[in-house]
């Protein structure tokens, strides 16, 4: 296991990454597959040890967002089918055949190029899903005899094993569901085109967490599973009753000094914090390097013995510094010393900073407030109260 000697870190609880692919393997139809979205390192958690734990649990398939990500999947010896959710350019589709990577496709570009790619020795085929734009406005091929004509071209390439086909709601988190019936009626459209002609494209796919959550039953033959795998909800407007989720990621720091500032005295830069009396002071070992956003100067608390106590003055790129006297008053009076922990998302006994909540000070979601934290905040990987790995690149 690889070593640290940092203070702060991200630990991810991998008994609740299972609690939450056992809910929704539960909620979904017993034929729906499951696939766990890895991208963007696991959303800030990890990739590589978050596709390990997520293909001993036995996902169908992972998700990424572009080749790269895939191939760092397959050298840490992932097996488990991985689809791009992105695009792939034509000089990447050898490797993406190489390294058994199925492709997104909807451009005829792509098609091409494919059908330019040398009979691979092994009888090999490049994988592919379509993609259609039901709505999104982003990737896919748009219209609906525009959709027939590209499946029928990309189905006779002999390169190519047309394994899917799928498109993304982009507004299934909402609780008015109208738009998104739209995109499965749109969609509905070239899925009737395939089972009238009886085209071999076995894995049909629609749904994100939400739709997972809120319209299951518009999820199609494979549930892509995102922010909520990680115990995360897409927003406060979906059934939150339907599934219980448990969050995945805390971060932790300590106390490396503390002090008793006088009264009248700045703290940080730009002495944005003054104290107005005596006060002591506790100094954290994170910043914004680290994904701890300067942002949050004057709004984000930390949770000391169990109090939410106020981080004072401006965020430093390294460092901040937290207010100890309410940790002190709430609890036992003893005094607080360095090496103390500080939670500054997740829990601590019984009390929370959500990452809901952080993302809130931050006017963002809860997706981008994970995918910040910085690679170089080690990860650590816990099972049963034990660290099983250590994800930390400065090692």
């Amino acid at each position: 296991m690889d070593s640290f000697y940092r203070p702060t870190r991200v630990e991810i609880s991998l008994d609740a990454l299972q609690h939450n692919l056992k809910a929704f393997r539960s909620a979904m139809p017993q034929d729906c597959k499951l696939m766990a979205s890895v991208k963007a390192n696991a959303y800030g958690h990890g990739a590589v040890e978050i596709a390990r734990e997520a293909e001993r649990f036995g996902v169908d398939y992972l998700g990424v967002a572009f080749l790269d990500e895939a191939l760092q999947l397959r050298k840490a010896g992932i097996q488990t089918p991985i689809l791009v959710l992105g695009f792939v350019a034509a000089d990447a589709l050898s490797a993406a055949r190489e390294n058994n990577v199925t492709v997104s496709l909807f451009r005829e570009d792509i098609i091409e190029a494919a059908a330019a790619l040398p009979v691979d020795p092994e009888g090999r085929r490049l994988k592919v899903h379509i993609k259609i734009d039901s709505g999104m406005g982003r990737l896919g091929v748009l219209g609906q005899a525009e959709a027939e004509a590209f499946i029928m071209k990309a189905l006779n390439v002999p390169q190519l094993e047309v394994e899917g086909m799928f498109t993304h709601y982009a507004r299934a988190d909402e609780a008015d569901k109208s738009y998104t019936k739209l995109q499965y009626e749109r969609f509905q459209g070239v899925v009737d085109f395939v089972k009238r002609n009886r085209l071999p494209i076995p894995i049909i796919h629609a749904a994100n967490s939400a739709a997972g959550i809120d319209t299951p039953e518009w999820a199609g033959g494979m549930l892509r599973l995102g922010i909520s795998m990680y115990g995360l909800y897409p927003s406060e407007e979906v059934n939150r009753k339907r599934i219980e989720l448990e969050p995945v990621l805390t971060l932790k720091t300590e106390v490396v000094m503390v002090k008793t500032a006088p009264p009248g005295w700045g703290i940080s830069y730009g002495s944005r914090y003054v104290t107005s009396g005596e006060e002591k002071i506790g100094t954290l070992p994170i910043g914004y390097a680290d994904g701890y956003s300067r942002m949050l100067t004057g709004k984000a608390n930390g949770l000391v013995r169990g109090v939410k106590s106020p981080i004072r003055g401006t965020i430093c790129m390294d460092q901040c510094m937290i207010a100890l006297d309410p940790a002190e008053a709430g609890g036992d009076g003893s005094p607080i010393q360095a090496g103390e922990e500080v939670v500054l998302i997740g829990r601590q006994g019984s009390s929370l900073i959500s990452a809901d909540e952080v993302a809130g000070q931050l006017g963002t979601i809860n997706y981008e407030l994970t995918c910040m934290l910085a690679a170089r905040v080690p990860r650590i990987y816990m099972k049963g109260g034990q660290a099983t790995a250590v994800d930390n690149p400065l090692s």
